[in-house]
């Protein structure tokens, strides 16, 4: 008997322990494959939350300055005039009178927006009462309802294809008269005759978005009394920015605007046979655009993102799924994609005066 209780005390033995090892490997890995299952998705979860919060904010803000786009360029004959700002061979001297110009980037890179609008409440262009010599230091106007010292006075005569931008130096008290900074060699004796346009378009909002190498929505902001821009970061993340013009391309006068051709670039949307001029300008009445986002973690478990698309117009200006290239990025397939896409009728193209 006492020999039996012996043996039974001896403590664990070599099965015991190899069975307790076993378990405790086996829990060892499920724990672990737990945590990196927990990681992965929470990587996966902020990764996604972080592109929706950059998809959201670039596309909205976007679409919020393409509303804004061609605000108080009037009259709309005027579209597509070259304007002059200051001589030629300074930087920047002169930019095309359009609400939107897109720049298409090289082998499906990201493109480039630029808009105008004027900065100011629109009100009906004032006319001049006299002719106006360029260099002049008077303008008369039969109103000067809203000018103050500091505002851009765009200058338009019909027929013309130059335009001249100049800044307000001060306004005559108790007279329809304007003194313009005067630019030196600026249209040197263009005349601009009685009845010739002229615009106030205030602080004027001359802007363009791109993408940087750093893949940021850039905005640079165009300063053109000091000739200068002003660059901020609106975004990260962002990997493409592709944009189409919508055009109106039916003959004649049309009761109800309607984008009926879709093109990555201007095209001679009223058939006249001249690229660019103010026809073409009138008939633009909306961009698309899509912003693709590039989550913030890069996806460790494949690299086999597909491409991303969206719908875009062909060459015969219908809509139709196309793909976005994202080759421009090394290991472009590592890594999630967001997409946002959308199109916004130019209101100011729509209501403008004719």
């Amino acid at each position: 008997m006492g020999h039996s209780l012996k043996r039974r005390s001896n403590g664990l033995g070599l099965i015991d322990l190899l069975v307790g090892l076993a378990i405790g490997m086996v829990a060892t890995v499920v724990i672990l494959n737990t945590m990196v299952m927990f990681d992965a998705r929470r990587r996966s979860t902020i990764g996604s939350t972080d592109a929706q919060i950059n998809i959201s904010f670039a596309g909205g803000w976007l679409a919020r300055e393409l509303r804004i786009a061609g605000h108080g360029l009037s009259p709309s004959t005027a579209l597509g005039c070259v304007t002059h700002r200051a001589s030629v061979g300074t930087p920047n001297a002169s930019f095309t009178l359009v609400p939107a110009t897109i720049i298409q980037g090289q082998a499906g890179a990201p493109d480039t927006l630029t808009i105008l609008a004027a900065g100011e409440q629109a009100l009906p262009s004032a006319r001049l009462i006299a002719p106006y010599t360029m260099g002049g230091n008077q303008l008369t106007l039969d109103s000067t309802l809203g000018v103050v010292n500091g505002n851009q006075l765009l200058l338009y005569a019909a027929g013309q294809a130059d335009c001249a931008l100049l800044s307000v130096a001060s306004i005559s008290i108790g007279a329809y008269t304007v003194q313009p900074t005067v630019v030196s060699n600026l249209l040197s004796g263009r005349v601009f005759a009685t009845d010739s346009s002229v615009v106030n378009l205030g602080r004027l909002r001359y802007r363009r978005y791109s993408i940087d190498a750093k893949q940021r929505l850039q905005l640079d902001s165009f300063d053109p009394a000091l000739g200068t821009w002003i660059t901020s970061t609106q975004a990260d993340g962002v990997v493409n920015l592709q944009l189409q013009y919508g055009f109106d391309t039916r003959s004649g006068a049309q009761v109800s605007p309607q984008v009926t051709f879709w093109s990555d670039i201007l095209i001679d949307a009223d058939a006249d046979g001249q690229l660019g001029d103010s026809g073409d300008w009138q008939r633009l009445l909306a961009i698309r655009f899509a912003v693709v986002v590039r989550s913030v973690q890069r996806r460790e478990e494949a690299c086999d993102a597909p491409v991303p698309t969206w719908l875009a117009g062909d060459a015969t200006g219908a809509l139709g799924n196309t793909d976005i290239s994202l080759t421009h990025i090394a290991d472009w397939r590592c890594w999630r994609y967001r997409v946002f896409q959308t199109e916004v009728p130019l209101r100011n193209q729509l209501w403008a005066d004719q």
